[in-house]
């Protein structure tokens, strides 16, 4: 501004000195001429010099001014005034009220002080014989209307500049709000992008529950996508469009509930897309508040897991039905048969169990092939499900096993007992009946055992211990039989306690050994071994592992006995480590003894006084293991794998398989059951389950190891399928790890 002061004073005031000086040589007033040029060029200097402040160049141009006005006071008179009254303004506009009140103060003492000492003459005719007077009453006029316009001038340049600083001020904050509206603006399309390009299906309905609300107001592409509805047609519409009859109808009122109450809720339920085709959704439905705590919309957050809902589903089946013939298999008999002893204990009501074994089934399958005695397990299964009522179970439990729960026969053993034997001799004569397999007739008949419940301290397992026994009683009488579990039949069971304690003794009289079998890859090298054990009595001879050790289990002896096998799989780990061979050696651990209190302390205890390492352990659990208390298991789990020990599923498909465990548990390896091996590659039923679990376990990132591998075609199919190692009578025997030592070569050193 000061600049531009300077410029218009430098041109205005070179046009005004033109003449001036001109007139100023004709009349000989040098003096005037000096000042002029004086002047001007002082002003150029101002104007072009930047080695001053603001304030020097002020004081420096208002002196000008002043110096001219008071030049003028001498030489030319009243033309002066105009001059002096231009600095007090100009002091204001440049330097403020204060600077410009100091002004006003010096112009009135040198108007007062020059005209009265120098007695100028302003051309004012009164008081000539008062002069001071006369000089008062003009620098009161002139400082009046200096002072009232150089006040008007300053009030004005504040207001002004008041007026500026505040328009500056919005200016500031309208531009903040501009760059804070453009980072939301940025952000909102970022996140809007991000929604319209999620996976996940993204719905946001009204929060009107009224009038078939709420009602959708934005859908994303994802939904488009999955429903097969367009934005069009969903916006307006409610969520429940996505229903239908398999829609789970709790479910559908728990979400009801849940919006009216305004609270978040997650379900999972059947949906529908526009063409009604099934789906599963995993829903999670929140309130969306405004800043006063006020419901103004729902945001469902939807994602499709039907992959995953089919894939539970597999291994639920897997785990409670029999793959051939779609029946419940031990797991849930055995689940069905403890609520049904409840019941019947509770109502007093008795119940049987009728065990069917089929007469010379073997004898087919190798006569005709396990395909066709695969079919002949369905038939069978078929005619036990017609004869049988809804409320009753029909159960295989492995090979040509059959077993028959009929629930709530009568309050009085007699009669129960004859309505039992009834529905059993309806089984036999119908499995009695010729079988139409491919065209061709086969014959068959099937022995029966069976046993009543409810009887003192009955639980599940001894009902099918009762009617397993009173089974082979029946085949025993020449079989096509049916036979009860009696009375006399407990000389069988004190036999059972005998074997106990002749069981218990072992350990101590050194009947107990193991032997080893290998586990080899694709090129039939050794990559690891399972130990087994063998009991060779004094007085019995060999006791088959499938007698004693349930009897262990049991008994609780399989505690002390698998800390001595422990124990032993440390001795046979450094023998194999002392003769070159550095692969590890599997054991199996029963769940009584995993969750003994001092299990973990026990297996830290024997590792570090036999110095060897948990890397070459592995622990083969069962299934059962996971039932009860997961999280306990996982936790105890955890702290065997950080000693270096690795876990395998044993007879992994059998049991109580699921995704669940599988993806929260410290796993290393799944063991196929023999059972599934021994079909492959004849079966179609045994070859999906094999191909199934190694798919599986490939997800997981689980090696697989396949046992009972007896022929050439089973180690080929199971090879071609990448099956990481195999184990079974192909390869290997079980064997005393001395003999095994004796007779290889290290694979490794």
């Amino acid at each position: 501004m000061l600049n531009a002061i300077l410029s218009v004073a430098l041109v205005l005031g070179t046009l005004t000195a033109i003449p001036s000086v001109l007139m100023a040589i004709r009349d000989s007033l040098y003096s005037i001429v000096l000042i002029d040029v004086l002047a001007i060029s002082w002003l150029f200097v101002l104007w072009r010099g930047h080695f001053l402040s603001f304030s020097a160049k002020s004081w420096n141009f208002l002196f000008i001014v002043y110096g001219v006005g008071v030049f003028f006071l001498f030489k030319v008179g009243p033309v002066s005034q105009i001059y002096l009254m231009a600095v007090p303004v100009l002091t204001a506009l440049l330097l403020g009220l204060r600077s410009a009140v100091f002004v006003l103060v010096l112009n009135a003492v040198t108007l007062i002080s020059v005209g009265y000492a120098f007695d100028i003459d302003l051309q004012f005719d009164r008081y000539h014989d008062q002069p001071f007077l006369r000089w008062i009453i003009i620098t009161l006029n002139f400082t009046f209307i200096s002072s009232v316009i150089t006040v008007s001038c300053a009030v004005l340049l504040r207001r002004l500049e008041e007026s500026l600083r505040k328009q500056l001020q919005i200016s500031l904050s309208l531009q903040e709000e501009q760059n804070s509206l453009k980072k939301a603006n940025e952000e909102l399309r970022l996140i809007s992008a991000a929604v319209e390009n999620l996976n996940d299906m993204v719905m946001i309905t009204d929060n009107n529950l009224q009038e078939d609300g709420p009602h959708l107001v934005f859908v994303n592409k994802a939904f488009e996508r999955s429903t097969g509805y367009s934005r069009a047609e969903a916006i307006g519409r409610n969520l429940e469009m996505l229903y239908g009859p398999n829609s789970d109808i709790h479910e559908v009122h728990r979400i009801r509930s849940a919006m009216s109450t305004r609270h978040a809720i997650r379900s999972e339920i059947i949906s529908y897309t526009k063409s009604q085709e099934e789906f599963w959704l995993e829903v999670d439905i929140r309130p969306i508040n405004d800043q006063q705590g006020k419901c103004t919309h729902y945001v469902a957050i939807e994602r499709d897991i039907t992959d995953r809902k089919k894939a539970e589903l597999d291994i639920y089946r897997l785990a409670f039905f029999d793959v051939l013939t779609g029946l419940p298999n031990r797991r849930l008999l055995r689940d069905r048969m403890g609520v049904q002893l409840a019941n019947a204990q509770r109502t007093g009501n008795y119940s049987a169990v009728l065990f069917i074994d089929l007469d010379h089934f073997k004898t087919i399958n190798d006569a005709r092939g396990h395909a066709t005695g695969d079919l002949l397990l369905v038939e069978v299964a078929s005619r036990l499900n017609q004869l049988l009522r809804e409320v009753d179970t029909v159960a295989r439990i492995g090979g040509d096993e059959f077993v028959v729960l009929v629930d709530s026969l009568d309050p009085h053993i007699e009669v129960a007992g004859k309505l039992a034997l009834t529905i059993a001799e309806k089984i036999r004569h119908a499995l009695s009946q010729d079988f139409i397999l491919n065209g061709q007739v086969y014959s068959s008949s099937c022995s029966i055992g069976v046993s009543l419940m409810p009887k003192a301290v009955q639980k599940a397992d001894d009902l099918l211990r009762e009617s397993d026994t009173a089974m082979y009683r029946a085949k025993s009488a020449g079989r096509n039989q049916i036979a009860f579990f009696e009375g006399n039949m407990q000389i069988e069971v004190e036999q059972r306690l005998t074997l106990e304690r002749d069981l218990a003794k072992a350990l101590e009289q050194n009947e107990l050994q193991m032997v080893m079998q290998a586990q080899v890859n694709k090129d039939a090298q050794a990559v690891g071994a399972e130990l087994l054990m063998r009991w060779n009595s004094k007085t019995r001879g060999m006791v088959s592992p499938a007698l004693f050790i349930p009897l262990a289990e049991e008994s609780g002896l399989i505690v002390k006995i698998g800390d001595w096998v422990l124990s032993e799989a440390c001795t046979i780990l450094k023998r194999l480590h002392a003769n070159g061979f550095q692969f590890p050696l599997s054991i199996n651990v029963s769940p009584k003894q995993f969750r003994q209190k001092d299990f973990v302390e026990k297996v830290r205890s024997i590792l570090e006084q036999h110095q060897v390492s948990g890397e070459y352990l592995i622990f083969e659990v069962t299934e059962g293991l996971f039932i009860d208390n997961l999280p306990e298991t996982i936790s105890r789990m955890n702290i065997l794998a950080d000693l270096g020990i690795r876990f395998s599923i044993d007879d992994f498909g059998t049991g109580y398989s699921s995704l669940n465990y599988l993806k929260r548990l410290p796993l290393y390896e799944l063991k196929i059951d023999k059972s599934f091996v021994q079909d492959v590659p004849g079966d179609a039923n045994g070859m999906a389950i094999v191909v199934s679990i190694l798919s599986m376990a490939k997800q997981f990132g689980l090696k697989v190891v396949a046992e009972g591998v007896e022929t050439i075609e089973q180690a080929n199919y199971l090879i071609e399928n990448d099956c990481d190692s195999m184990q079974g009578f192909l390869y290997s025997r079980p064997t005393a790890p001395d003999v095994w030592i004796a007779n290889q070569v290290p694979s490794a050193a």
